[in-house]
């Protein structure tokens, strides 16, 4: 793959990427789409006892497992892997969303895993 063709296929990729995050945003916060976009993780975090971001991590560890297994195996299962890495990146972007807003309430230090 040449530069002009990564650059065209990294535009699409983060596009779809970003768009999937939306579509996502939509059902897994319950309707507080635009208020809180760490509802559901800080929802489940208080139902379960546990931090957002020990919630945060089991959701990133599922995908980074599939994505260990496709290392291993080559085999795509019940999602494709570009699907996974998709979900791995918007993981990963709301992780630093949740550590600037708890750095910002000074929660930060209760966060850690």
């Amino acid at each position: 793959m040449n530069s002009k063709e990564y650059q065209f296929m990294r535009e699409d990729f983060l596009k779809k990427t970003l768009k999937l995050s939306d579509d996502k945003r939509i059902e897994y916060t319950e309707g507080h789409h635009n208020s809180n976009v760490l509802w559901n993780f800080e929802n489940i975090a208080k139902t379960l006892g546990l931090s957002p971001m020990k919630v945060l991590s089991v959701y990133l560890m599922k995908h980074t497992s599939s994505l260990f297994n496709y290392f291993k195996d080559g085999k795509e299962y019940s999602e494709s892997i570009e699907g996974r890495i998709m979900d791995i990146i918007n993981y990963l972007l709301l992780l630093v969303c949740m550590i600037r807003t708890y750095k910002q309430k000074g929660e930060v230090k209760d966060e850690r895993l």
